[in-house]
């Protein structure tokens, strides 16, 4: 069964006539989403643009268009049960301010973690043009505890985590997002997002998080994130082979990996690692048994039957099955997904923080 590329909504103030298209927007869109009390020094000559497209779990929103101002009330945004956070990325065209319980003054190409279960004042100063993502429940509670305590603070786009966040989003145009059509794909880029977001957040002292972890564990953690990324396909990998390498204890090693990798385990780093090469391999396979234990091999599963096992608990289908419909089998629809929670994507390391 093939994918179903996401669908887009877009709103736009071009089809009327000058002189309602204000109203439209404050009256009739601005209502229906959440928003009260729009204001435009712009109202004669007003434009307005939203695409929205949803990827798994994620909103993305693209908004341009005249300066606006808005107040939302707690809560009062629509979907704010499935998106209670939203990251906004300010593309370009001058600031805005983002009002919480503190006051950031977002330029461009920097990015502000938005609560949307507090009252929140926002004003684009010269032009509306920002890149909203709503964030899932469930990834948040997992990767950014105390994540109220991060509302409404500036993360500055040119440095440290977040210049490689900004970087991500920027590139993330909607029609990109669009075309994204694997949920296996979706899920990972609400990974990639949230984890960046985390590093982020973390380093610039927004979240208080009662298990600090400390510089030298995050960066270990990374630099052993990579290391398996680069020796999944051995099948002799194990967390005394990984704390040789890194001449630390096995006993540190599942400490690093329960504090700096978020409760992420070494073996679930592992084993995403190998079934997403599975994966790859899967979608220009031929269909045979044959074949499919070879990949199994090549990924660094020593029993063909034990990588069946748990390809089929990840995906919902057997690999050969995925591999018939080229990694196009009915995953993603409900009762056949099982969510990539506890299998994140960390980033590539900063630099200066290689294992050399």
């Amino acid at each position: 069964m093939p994918d179903r590329p996401p669908l887009v909504q877009r709103f736009d103030t071009e089809h009327l006539p000058p002189e309602d298209r204000f109203a439209y927007w404050a009256d009739e869109f601005g209502k229906s989403v959440g928003y009260v009390g729009l204001e435009s020094p712009q109202r004669d000559d007003f434009h307005q643009w939203l695409s929205i497209v949803d990827i798994s779990s994620l909103s993305l929103a693209r908004l341009r268009g005249s300066p606006v101002s808005s107040l939302a009330e707690p809560g009062q945004i629509k979907d704010v049960e499935l998106h209670p956070f939203q990251l906004m990325l300010k593309v370009g065209d001058g600031p805005s301010t983002i009002r919480q319980r503190t006051e950031a003054i977002v330029q461009t190409g920097d990015l502000v973690l938005i609560d949307l279960l507090q009252k929140m004042r926002m004003r684009a100063h010269v032009a509306a043009n920002s890149l909203l993502v709503g964030l899932p429940k469930p990834l948040v509670a997992r990767w950014l505890p105390d994540a109220e305590a991060a509302a409404a603070q500036r993360l500055d786009g040119a440095k440290g985590w977040s210049s490689l966040l900004a970087a991500y989003l920027n590139a993330m145009s909607i029609d990109h997002a669009q075309a994204i059509g694997s949920p296996f794909e979706q899920e990972l880029i609400g990974e990639h997002i949230l984890s960046m977001l985390s590093f982020a957040l973390s380093q610039n002292g927004f979240l208080r998080d009662s298990d600090a972890v400390s510089s030298r564990d995050r960066a270990l953690h990374l630099r052993m994130y990579n290391w398996i990324r680069d020796n999944y396909a051995d099948p002799d990998v194990s967390a005394a082979k990984l704390a040789a390498r890194f001449h630390v204890s096995v006993r540190y090693v599942h400490k690093v990996f329960a504090s700096a990798g978020r409760g992420i385990t070494f073996l679930d780093v592992l084993q995403h690692e190998r079934l997403e090469a599975a994966v790859r391999m899967l979608r220009t396979a031929s269909v045979s048994h044959t074949f499919v234990a070879q990949i199994a091999y090549r990924c660094g599963f020593s029993d063909p039957a034990y990588f069946g096992l748990v390809f089929r608990k990840r995906y919902g289908c057997s690999p050969r099955a995925f591999a018939s419909n080229r990694g196009r089998s009915d995953i993603g629809l409900p009762g056949h997904t099982q969510s990539l929670e506890k299998t994140p994507l960390p980033p590539d390391p900063i630099p200066g923080t290689e294992d050399n």
